[in-house]
């Protein structure tokens, strides 16, 4: 496989995952701080995965055949960067909230973006191993972004840690302008293809697109209930926000490795494997109270990034080549549907409930989902639907 097409959506996925991973520990604090109740907090993260789903789901409607998909990642990179700066000098929560959920509108075109110029780039032998390799942006991103952010944050406030990151971000615009562009479609499979567009994404992406979701929506009770528990025993920011650096360390390799595994072995596989481990950690989380308990469950957690990199392989897979970008797109979008409901539940079941009850419900939800995906039959696509691998 040539690996140089890989290299400019990587640089665009590890700036934004630096960025969200990074700052997803303290803007639930953060809207705290700026008078915000844990109901409002867990409504403004909605909001925000809200905007990266519509983001997501946007940039999907493009047809296989639109050769600017590289210019989008520069033209989102620039209101990611210029909000990522203003996001410290917002004064109340509405700005905070207004800011960030066009940051998140803006990543949720460059992470769909890059996706489908690997996924299409790529050939079906190695799909899974190449869409992997981007995929270990969200663990490194974490890495990078909990260490850093959390240090920013202790020394300089929350001011220090957007503005840092506004510059780190100019990345995205640069990972834009280096990535490669896929073959354009001969007259002929355009017009295969044009007609594929409009046939149903199938019964099987549809079972993987509500696995997905079910997933998802833990990301409301782990990513809220870390922050919002360790910050009621008295952990520091900069605590708080080493459990998110534990979590990138341990995911770094998960999409690489497991991408690889899936092409070997089956995605449906991993991703049952990737299931049960998000649910392990959530009952984990529901009775941890130490730091070593939190980081266990960060290390669990990290298999939360797998389902994104293996099941974008795996929705390439199952549709029709013509019906790639619309098929990754929902898939991602998703994903983060299952978050915006997450986060808006659990905020408020937080505020009646305390943390450790809704906590452990949300541990069934992947174990629904793994059941989900053990009904999908599809196999991969013929080789006569499926992109030519480069090089």
């Amino acid at each position: 496989m040539r690996r140089k097409f890989l290299l400019g959506p990587f640089i665009a996925c590890l700036a934004a995952w630096t960025y969200g991973n990074g700052t997803l520990p303290l803007l639930p604090l953060y809207a705290l701080d700026l008078g915000a109740s844990r109901t409002a907090s867990g409504f403004f993260l909605a909001f925000a995965y809200l905007c990266i789903a519509v983001g997501t789901m946007a940039a999907g409607m493009l047809p296989e055949t639109f050769r600017h998909r590289r210019l989008l990642l520069v033209a989102s990179g620039v209101p990611f960067i210029v909000l990522t700066w203003l996001t410290g000098h917002v004064a109340n929560v509405l700005q905070l909230a207004i800011v960030t959920g066009v940051i998140y509108l803006a990543g949720g075109v460059i992470l769909s973006q890059a996706t489908v110029l690997v996924g299409l780039e790529a050939g079906s032998e190695d799909r899974g191993t190449a869409i992997g390799i981007v995929g270990m942006t969200n663990g490194l991103g974490g890495l990078v972004g909990g260490l850093g952010v959390g240090y920013i944050a202790n020394r300089f406030g929350y001011r220090g840690v957007f503005n840092s990151l506004a510059v780190f971000c100019i990345l995205i615009m640069i990972g834009g302008f280096i990535s490669v562009e896929p073959p354009v479609s001969s007259p002929s499979r355009a017009r295969d293809e044009s007609v594929a567009g409009g046939r149903p994404l199938g019964g099987m992406l549809i079972l993987l697109l509500a696995a997905t979701l079910l997933v998802a929506v833990t990301n409301g009770p782990g990513n809220l209930g870390r922050s919002l528990s360790m910050n009621a025993r008295g952990f520091s920011k900069s605590a708080i926000t080493l459990t998110a650096s534990i979590q990138g360390a341990v995911s770094i390799g998960f999409p690489l490795l497991l991408g690889w595994l899936s092409d070997r072995m089956g995605r449906r596989r991993i991703m049952v494997a990737t299931f049960l481990a998000v649910s392990a950690s959530l009952v984990l989380l529901a009775f941890s109270g130490s730091l070593w308990q939190f980081a266990v469950f960060a290390v669990l957690y990290a298999f939360l990034s797998v389902p994104l990199g293996v099941g974008s392989a795996y929705v390439v897979d199952i549709v029709h080549s013509g019906n790639v970008g619309k098929g990754v797109s929902l898939f991602q979008a998703m994903f983060w549907v299952g978050s915006i409901a997450g986060m808006a539940l659990t905020g408020y079941a937080f505020e009646k409930l305390g943390i450790p009850i809704p906590v452990l419900v949300s541990a069934f939800f992947p174990i629904a989902g793994a059941i989900l995906l053990l009904f999908i039959r599809g196999k991969k696509r013929q080789a006569a639907t499926t992109p030519p691998a480069s090089g």
